[in-house]
C-alpha cells in the first residue's frame, strides 16, 4: 500500500472485479477539481468510460458527480485536507454513467501528503452500491417476492443484523456458500460468533454505522471451516418490516490484501535497496520508482511515473547500443550495460543499468525491470586515476588517452550539433628515431623528443589538443576555417621539421613524416580517426624529407587490401599453401652441383603460384617473417636428414634469414631447437644475411654471428658490394661465404667498373680464406669470366631455375654438363 511520502506500485491486480481504484491529484487544473492519474480498467464496468478516458483528460471526473452530491464531496476533501487526518469516508453519491443515467457509488478515499503536510494525491476505492441501494429501498416498498428476488438471488454476500442485538436477521444464498453454513445455521449467529474483534469492538461498529457516522469497514470473519477471511464490508440502516436494521455488503478481500502486503514488502525491500529500482510498461512507460532511484536522479514518483523512460536519458546513446538494447530486451533476453543519464538539475552522469523484460503467463512481454548502479564516485575516481596517467613524463604534453578523450568528445558533439567545419587530425612521425636512439643513446633520444615537442609547441594555438602518443609519435587536433589556412599552417609545421637538431656534440636531421585526416568527414569515430590520420602518415614516409600527405578513400583500400593479404597470407600459413623451390649451385670447374638455396613460394588456391616479391616485404612489416622463416628452416633441415635417410649424398643448403630474426632475443636459441629436433647435421646448413642487413647495426649483429657459428652452421654475406660494409667489420665477422650481388655480375664481362669490382670481392676473399659465390649468371660469358677470375661458385638461370623438390632430385640424379 501506498505510504506518506514512498514510491508505490500501481496497483494493476485492480483492473477486474467490483472495486475500482482510483489515484487523483491533489491540486486542480483549471476546471478539473481532482485530475485522475491513475484508474483501473475496471471503470468501463462502473461508469462505461475506458480508463485512458480519464487519463488522456477527455472526460472530467468531477463532471460525473450529480450537482446535489458534488458540493458535499468538496466539502468532504476540504475538511479532511484541513485537518490531521488521511481518510475521506464518503456518504453514498450519485455518478453519471456514459449512457446517461446515474449509478450510486461509496468509497473511501486516502490522502497522501509531503514531508511537511502538503497534499500530493488522493487515492481511493469505489464501488458500484446502485443495486443494493435500489434493493434495500425495494425492500421498504415492494413485496416480500421482490425482496427474495434482490436479496436472496444476489450474487454477492449481503447480510442483515441488529444493531441493539448483534443478532444476524436475515442472509442471502451468496453469505451461505462463503460462511460454510446453511440459512438456519447462519441466521442463528451472533456478529460475534463470525467477526474476530471483540464484542465491545463490534458493538461500536454497529453504532458508528446504525448512526451513519461510518459506512466502510474492514473485518476479519471466520468461517465454518474456522478458515479466517479478511473481508470489506458496507453496511447502513434500513427500515424491514418496521425494524431498523443494519444491512451490510461483504467483499472478500484476503487475496488482494496479501498481494498489497506483499507489494507493501516488495516496495519496502526495494526502498532499502542500495540500487535504482524502475518498473516500466511494455512501452517503457514508468510505472514505479524506488527511494534510491529518487535519491539519485533527483526526480519525485509523481514527476516520472506515466512518463517515457527516454526523457531521463541524455541524448548520447549511439544508435548502434540502442539497436543492440532494442533486440536483446525484444527477445526476451536481459541487457547489461552502461548509459549516460540526466539528473533534474540538468547534471549528467553514468549508470550501471541491468534491464530485464517481465513477461506474463503465456509469455508475452508486459514490462521491464531496470536496475541501476550511479557509477559517478567511481567515474570520478577513474578519472583521478587517468588524470595522473593523462600527461607524457618527458615532454609534458597530454598523451594517447588524453587525445582518446578528446576525440570521443569531437564526435559526440559533432554528431548532436551536425558539426560541418574543418577540424583535422595530424598525426606525426619522427624518422630515424630509432637509429638515434640505437646509435647514441636513449638520452640523446630524449632530448630529440623534448626538441620535436617544443616545435610543435611553437605552431599550436590554444584551441588545438597537442598530445605525444609514444615513442616518437605525436599528434595534434588543430581547427581552421579555411583549407588556405589549413596549408599554411601545415607548410608551418613541416619547415620545423626541415631544420638540423643540434643535440651536444650531434648535429641531425629530424625530419618527420606527417599525416592529415579531415573530421568527421574522413571518420565516423576516434578509432577510424587515428587509423586514417596514421595511414596518411605512411605514405608520407615513403617520401624524403619532412612531408605531409592527406587520406583518401585510396589509402583506405590500399590498407584493405593490406589487411585482406595478411588474412591470406595466414591462412597459407595453417592450410600448407607454402612451398620450397630450390636454385642449384654450381662449381664452376667442375660444372657440379653442390649446393642448393631454399627460396620460397606461397602457392595459393585462387592466384597460383605467388613471387617471395609480393608477399616477403609484407610479412617482414607485419611480423609473419618471423613464423615463415622459422617454417623455412626446419623444412629445409628435414629435407637434407630425408636425403641422408634415403642413401642420397646432401647438398649444402642455403637459408635466408631476415632482419626481424635477429632483432628476436631468441632467433639462437630456436635455431639451435631447430637442428636438434630434426637431427641434421649442421655442416649441411649455410645462413645467408644481406650485408644491408648487417650495416644497419653491426654491433647488434657480431655477437649473434658468433653464437650462431658455434651451433656449427655455415654463415654467408649475401648482395656482397652494395652495402658499402668496413673491411674492419668484415676482417671480425665468422663468414664463410661471400656472394657477389647479380648487380655486378649483369654486364660482365663487358663493364670495367663491374669487373674490377667483382674481380676486388674475389681476391678479397680468397685472401680471407673465404668461398666466393657469384649469383645472377645468365650467359656463358659471365660464367667463363668469373672462373679465370678465381670465383669457387655460381647461380642462375644458365644453370638452373628455382626447381620443385621433384625437380631438383631428378636434376641431382644426372651430371649438370650431361
Amino acid at each position: 500500500m501506498n505510504t506518506q511520502g514512498k514510491a508505490y506500485i500501481n496497483p494493476s491486480l485492480f483492473d477486474t472485479g467490483p472495486v475500482v481504484f482510483f489515484t487523483w491529484g491533489a491540486r486542480p487544473v483549471a476546471d478539473d477539481l481532482w485530475p485522475v492519474q491513475y484508474v483501473t480498467d475496471n471503470i468501463a464496468d462502473l461508469a462505461g468510460y475506458t480508463a485512458n478516458t480519464f487519463l488522456e483528460k477527455k472526460q472530467v471526473y468531477s463532471d460525473l458527480v450529480h450537482p446535489d452530491d458534488l458540493k458535499r464531496l468538496v466539502r468532504d476533501f476540504s475538511q479532511v485536507i484541513d485537518s490531521d487526518t488521511s481518510r475521506i469516508t464518503h456518504n453514498d453519491y450519485r455518478l453519471c454513467h456514459r449512457d446517461g443515467h446515474y449509478i450510486w457509488v461509496t468509497g473511501v478515499t486516502m490522502i497522501h501528503r509531503t514531508d511537511t503536510g502538503i497534499p500530493e494525491r488522493f487515492s481511493g476505492y469505489l464501488v458500484d452500491v446502485s443495486a443494493s441501494r435500489k434493493h434495500w429501498q425495494s425492500c421498504q416498498n415492494d413485496s416480500e417476492q421482490r425482496y427474495h428476488q434482490l436479496f436472496k438471488r444476489s450474487r454477492v454476500v449481503e447480510l442483515l443484523f441488529d444493531p441493539e442485538s448483534g443478532d444476524l436477521v436475515d442472509a442471502n444464498e451468496a453469505a451461505c456458500r462463503f460462511y460454510g453454513y446453511n440459512y438456519a445455521q447462519l441466521t442463528s449467529l451472533n456478529a460475534s460468533d463470525i467477526n474476530v474483534m471483540s464484542e465491545e469492538e463490534i458493538a461500536q461498529a454497529m453504532v458508528e454505522a446504525e448512526e451513519e457516522k461510518r459506512n466502510h469497514f474492514v473485518f476479519r470473519h471466520k468461517l465454518a471451516s474456522g478458515e479466517v477471511r479478511d473481508v470489506e464490508i458496507h453496511s447502513g440502516p434500513v427500515e424491514f418490516h418496521g425494524q431498523k436494521l443494519l444491512y451490510s455488503i461483504v467483499h472478500d478481500i484476503t487475496s488482494r490484501l496479501e498481494a498489497e502486503r506483499e507489494r507493501e514488502k516488495l516496495s519496502n525491500a526495494l526502498d532499502q535497496s542500495g540500487s535504482s529500482v524502475m518498473l516500466t510498461d511494455a512501452e517503457y512507460r514508468i510505472e514505479y520508482v524506488n527511494w534510491q532511484f529518487c535519491q539519485v536522479s533527483g526526480f519525485s514518483p509523481d514527476e516520472v511515473i506515466g512518463r517515457h523512460v527516454d526523457f531521463l536519458s541524455a541524448g548520447r546513446t549511439s544508435p548502434e547500443v540502442r539497436r543492440q538494447l532494442a533486440a536483446t530486451l525484444g527477445q526476451g533476453k536481459p541487457w547489461h550495460g552502461e548509459l549516460l543519464c540526466r539528473r533534474k538539475n540538468g547534471e549528467l552522469f553514468w549508470q550501471s543499468m541491468s534491464i530485464s523484460p517481465i513477461a506474463c503467463a503465456k509469455g508475452e512481454i508486459e514490462g521491464f525491470v531496470a536496475v541501476g548502479e550511479d557509477l559517478t564516485a567511481q567515474r570520478e575516481t577513474d578519472r583521478k586515476i587517468q588524470q595522473l596517467a593523462f600527461f607524457d613524463p618527458i615532454t609534458g604534453l597530454g598523451n594517447r588517452q588524453f587525445l582518446l578523450d578528446n576525440l570521443d568528445e569531437f564526435f559526440a558533439e559533432s554528431e548532436a550539433s551536425g558539426f560541418d567545419g574543418q577540424t583535422v587530425l595530424v598525426f606525426i612521425d619522427l624518422d630515424d628515431f630509432k637509429r638515434v636512439n640505437d646509435s647514441l643513446g636513449h638520452s640523446v633520444g630524449d632530448r630529440l623528443i623534448k626538441t620535436a615537442a617544443h616545435r610543435l609547441k611553437v605552431v599550436v594555438s590554444d584551441s588545438d589538443i597537442l598530445v605525444r602518443l609514444g615513442g616518437d609519435e605525436f599528434a595534434i587536433m588543430h581547427c581552421t576555417n579555411s583549407r588556405e589556412k589549413l596549408n599554411d599552417w601545415l607548410d608551418q609545421l613541416c619547415y620545423q621539421f626541415n631544420r638540423t637538431v643540434k643535440l651536444g656534440p650531434h648535429t641531425i636531421n629530424a625530419f618527420a613524416s606527417i599525416g592529415v585526416a579531415f573530421l568527421p568527414q574522413d571518420a565516423a569515430d576516434t578509432t577510424e580517426a587515428l587509423r586514417n590520420a596514421e595511414l596518411a602518415m605512411y605514405k608520407a614516409k615513403q617520401q624524403t624529407g619532412s612531408n605531409c600527405h592527406f587520406f583518401s578513400q585510396e589509402l583506405n583500400q590500399q590498407a584493405q587490401k593490406r589487411l585482406d593479404l595478411e588474412v591470406r597470407l595466414r591462412k597459407a600459413m595453417q592450410h600448407n599453401q607454402l612451398e620450397l623451390y630450390y636454385q642449384p649451385k654450381v662449381c664452376l670447374k667442375k660444372q657440379d652441383i653442390v649446393g642448393v638455396e631454399a627460396l620460397i613460394r606461397w602457392n595459393d588456391p585462387e592466384r597460383g603460384l605467388i613471387s617471395p616479391l609480393d608477399f616477403i616485404p609484407f610479412a617482414e612489416e607485419t611480423g609473419l617473417i618471423l613464423p615463415i622463416s622459422h617454417w623455412v628452416l626446419e623444412t629445409a633441415c628435414k629435407q637434407i636428414v630425408n636425403w641422408h635417410n634415403a642413401g642420397r649424398m646432401p647438398v649444402r643448403m642455403a637459408i635466408n634469414l631476415s632482419v626481424r630474426q635477429f632483432q628476436d632475443p631468441g632467433f639462437v636459441s630456436q635455431v639451435e631447437t631447430v637442428l636438434k629436433h630434426t637431427g641434421v647435421d649442421p655442416k649441411w646448413i649455410e645462413l645467408e644475411i644481406t650485408e644491408s642487413m648487417l650495416m644497419e647495426s653491426m654491433d647488434d649483429m657480431l655477437p649473434v654471428l658468433h653464437e650462431l657459428k658455434r651451433l656449427g652452421v655455415s654463415l654467408a654475406i649475401d648482395d656482397f658490394g652494395t652495402g658499402y660494409s668496413s673491411l674492419a667489420y668484415l676482417k671480425q665477422m665468422p663468414i664463410d661465404v661471400l656472394k657477389v650481388d647479380r648487380a655486378f655480375v649483369k654486364d660482365l664481362p663487358h663493364g670495367q667498373n663491374d669487373c674490377a669490382i667483382t674481380r676486388t670481392i674475389i681476391v678479397l676473399a680468397q685472401q680471407l680464406g673465404l668461398s666466393v659465390v657469384a649469383e645472377g649468371i645468365e650467359q656463358i660469358e659471365q660464367a667463363e669470366f668469373l672462373t679465370d677470375s678465381g670465383c669457387d661458385i655460381g647461380q642462375g638461370f644458365l644453370y638452373s631455375r628455382p626447381l620443385t623438390l621433384t625437380d631438383l632430385e631428378e636434376k641431382l640424379s644426372m651430371p649438370l654438363h650431361s
